[in-house]
């Protein structure tokens, strides 16, 4: 099967760069996100980055979105340049970034410089842009399942009540949506981001939470950098709030993932990790709410 999706990629990317298909190289497969491939292709001492779409993963983003969102971002210069993009298979073709993920680094070294190209993105405009559409998003997710155990249904009816209550109306800026650390670049200080996939509008506040994917405290240090002082404990538990949101999201990915078997095909317990984020999300549930 490898070895099947290795000759396509070299096919296409002969094709989409006009040269031989003895002239592409594949360097390696990236690690990275659980729902693509990700290959390191060299052409010609050029390098570049080809992902390919895993089982099912065009049900949760909408690739005409997200071609229309990376060509707007394009003049920002936060992410490499794209020579192909299929709308209908989600395969992409880009230029490589030299470095290394966040998630290898000490993200306090590069916490002033990650704060200072969010709000880059954050204050950037543009037309056309989606909204994030957190409550559709979550609805969509779960007819993929089914699956809503009761915990899960009364953190979800929570997390809506204060929504609808106090965020449901606050400024929406351009966000990336999934800012975790393995989705940051750091190529000789200078910051990268990748996988645009669930960019779109949101409030600032849901990409610093993203970014506490490995431990939410890296969120609440980020957030102090970010808006330049100590947060309050308003601010904090509004970082937290969506956080929970992502939990519940990721819960019902991962219920999905492993629905399909997919876990099986790539050695990783979805089951389990599924378990967890719903974990995760009544932890941070016991700051908002009175379960």
């Amino acid at each position: 099967m490898m070895k099947n999706l290795i000759e396509e990629i070299i096919n296409k990317t002969s094709i989409v760069l006009n040269c031989k298909p003895e002239e592409v190289k594949i360097i390696k497969k990236l690690k990275g996100g659980l729902s693509n491939d990700t290959f390191h292709v060299q052409v010609k001492k050029r390098s570049f980055t080809f992902r390919r779409i895993g089982q099912d993963g065009n049900l949760f983003v909408d690739r005409e979105i997200e071609f229309q969102n990376i060509k707007s971002i394009d003049k920002l210069n936060l992410s490499s340049k794209v020579f192909y993009f299929d709308t209908e298979t989600g395969d992409k073709i880009q230029d490589f970034i030299e470095g290394k993920s966040l998630d290898e680094l000490n993200f306090n070294d590069y916490v002033s410089e990650i704060s200072k190209s969010l709000k880059k993105i954050h204050q950037s405009k543009h037309a056309n842009i989606n909204d994030y559409g957190l409550i559709n998003r979550l609805k969509l997710y779960e007819s993929y399942t089914n699956q809503r155990t009761p915990n899960y249904q009364k953190i979800k009816a929570l997390w809506l009540d204060l929504y609808k209550k106090n965020y449901q109306f606050n400024e929406k800026v351009f966000c990336h949506n999934d800012l975790q650390q393995s989705n940051i670049i750091v190529d000789d200080k200078k910051i990268f981001f990748i996988d645009w996939e669930y960019s779109g509008y949101n409030e600032f506040y849901y990409d610093i939470a993203s970014f506490g994917n490995l431990d939410f405290r890296h969120a609440l240090v980020l957030l102090d950098n970010y808006l330049g002082r100590e947060s309050t404990p308003e601010e904090k538990n509004h970082l937290r709030f969506y956080r929970i949101y992502q939990t519940l999201q990721w819960h019902q990915v991962a219920l999905y993932k492993n629905k399909i078997g997919l876990g099986e095909k790539i050695g990783v317990d979805f089951k389990s990790l599924a378990i967890n984020f719903l974990k995760i999300a009544e932890s941070l549930s016991e700051y908002l709410f009175e379960l």
